[in-house]
Formats: structure tokens, sequence, C-alpha cells
């Protein structure tokens, strides 16, 4: 039935003498309802896009220390973040984790930072908006020195 809807249309055009208006209605109907067909390379671009766009590793540091500071990092992506992971033993121990930028020969904090009592779980530092070029992870536990361990990643 929804086949033939066009055909009838333009049959009731043409016996009513409405031939021009409406047969090009019916036929931009008709190209509605054919589906449309994508390329197999636009499939794959947009496959390959998605799987670009992840969380990448640049640095993995442990130690039992009160200071733990990565290299210096390239950077490109659009979003950087630290995550922390300590364990304090009951004492109080509080982690500080900040994201710094070597900009005109200077190390800049960028970001501020973000602090947490070290109880085992993973704490997030997230920076967004992050112009392209060299940075650094600190983290500094106080008031006394513990296991840590720490990721510098970007998204991108």
């Amino acid at each position: 039935m929804m086949r033939n809807l066009p055909a009838t249309i333009v049959a009731g055009a043409l016996a009513a003498g409405l031939s021009a208006p409406v047969a090009a209605h019916a036929a931009a109907a008709e190209s509605a309802l054919q589906p449309t067909v994508t390329s197999l390379a636009s499939v794959s671009e947009a496959a390959q896009a998605s799987a670009q766009d992840r969380w990448s590793t640049l640095w993995y540091g442990s130690r039992n220390t009160k200071k733990l500071q990565s290299p210096a990092l390239r950077n490109r992506a659009k979003v950087m973040q630290i995550v922390v992971q300590c364990w304090n033993g009951g004492d109080g121990t509080r982690a500080k984790a900040y994201i710094q930028r070597k900009y005109a020969g200077r190390w800049w904090t960028v970001g501020g930072s973000s602090n947490g009592y070290c109880v085992g779980g993973k704490m997030y530092h997230r920076i967004r908006n992050v112009p392209a070029g060299t940075y650094r992870a600190i983290i500094t536990l106080s008031p006394k020195s513990h296991t840590v361990r720490a990721w510098v990643q970007n998204y991108g």
C-alpha cells in the first residue's frame, strides 16, 4: 500500500489536471522512501575517530616518599589528569597533587591543586582546555612519607 502511494497521487493529480506540482511532490516522497547508503570509508573513519579518544598514560610512578615528581612530559591533548593512590596506616597523612606547565623558562602551576587523605582510594586531579606544551606532575605527602602511586594521563 505504501509503495503505491506516490503512483496513486500522480494518477489522481493527472486526472485533476494538476500534473507538475503534484508530480514533483510524488518524486520527493519516492526519494524519501529510498534507504540512504553510507560509504564504508566514512564508517571506517568514524570508528577510527572514536577509537582514538581515550585515556593514555604518559607516566607512572610508585615510591615510599614525601614527594613524587614526574619528568617533563610533552602533551597535545586538551584534557590532563593525575591519578594518585596512597596509604597512610591511620596517621592522617594527606596527599596534594598539582600539574605544572613550563612557560617562558619557568614552571607555573595550572588548574589549582587537589588534596585528600591517604586512605587507599584513588584521587583524581583533572584540568581541561590544556594548551600544547611541556608539563609535569608533583605529588606531596604531609606530614609523613608513605607509599604513593601516581599516573599522569591525557585524553585524546
